[in-house]
């Protein structure tokens, strides 16, 4: 029975039975995979202190065609992000991505972009960077590496360029209409030029350079409505971290 290494993501780690631990990990090489971690709890060489929340593991598992769960047989820390969890307002930004990616992606699906992703944000919520530009970059860029991106660089009716002043965002659409297009057509969100430069920047620019990109509160207040609003179309349902992040940073 062949053994299985990669690096991982824990998104859910729950207690199963009187000491083991069923686990969700964001991989590198798999995409999303479940597992069971027997004698998780008891163990202190093979799992300790390694498969909470927002983790960032190696991990070895196999695998028997007829189960639905993989078998751990042990992990190992490459990094904590131990501040996600000592800090209220880091783990609520950090759980609302990790339950963005647990929601938004099936299992078995490899995306290495979208891992490093994962692992690039929370490394900059563990640093402290809390600015709400951070969550409409993730959003946006998640969109992006699973197919889901708005349309952002033309009219997506009559495929011309923008130009002029008044655009529209169109959730059925998928992205941005000019005046032309959108006229008469329902549920549209009014978006500013400044605003759709940004997303754009937001999509394109390379990870290492995305705290650069500024928002004007403009930007901020217009991206965040088309963005949840996009978002939702593709979650089943409403995300609790989202509620939880929502009454942290009001609090």
């Amino acid at each position: 029975m062949p053994l299985y290494k990669t690096p991982a993501i824990v998104l859910r780690s729950t207690p199963y039975g009187e000491s083991d631990q069923i686990v969700t990990l964001y991989t590198l090489d798999f995409g999303k995979i479940k597992g069971i971690a027997k004698g998780a709890k008891r163990s202190r060489k093979r799992f300790a202190n390694t498969l909470g929340i927002c983790s960032y593991i190696q991990v070895t598992f196999f695998e028997k065609e007829t189960r639905d769960l993989v078998r751990l047989d042990h992990s190992d820390l490459i990094r904590p992000f131990s501040s996600l969890r000592e800090d209220i307002t880091k783990l609520a930004w950090a759980s609302y991505f990790i339950e963005l990616v647990n929601e938004l992606t099936g299992e078995r699906i490899k995306n290495k972009a979208l891992f490093r992703l994962l692992v690039f944000f929370l490394n900059l919520i563990d640093r402290g960077m809390l600015g709400e530009e951070i969550q409409r970059i993730f959003e946006v860029r998640l969109l992006s590496h699973l197919g889901y991106q708005p349309h952002l660089d033309r009219c997506t009716r009559c495929q011309k360029r923008l130009s002029g002043e008044k655009f529209f965002f169109g959730i059925r659409e998928g992205g941005v209409l000019c005046l032309s297009c959108a006229a008469n057509l329902p549920g549209l969100v009014p978006i500013s030029l400044g605003t759709i430069k940004t997303l754009q920047l937001a999509q394109s620019l390379p990870l290492e350079k995305v705290e650069r990109i500024s928002f004007s509160g403009q930007s901020l207040k217009e991206s965040q409505e088309v963005l949840s609003i996009f978002l939702q179309q593709y979650l089943a349902k409403e995300l609790k971290s989202k509620k939880f992040l929502e009454q942290i940073s009001m609090a």
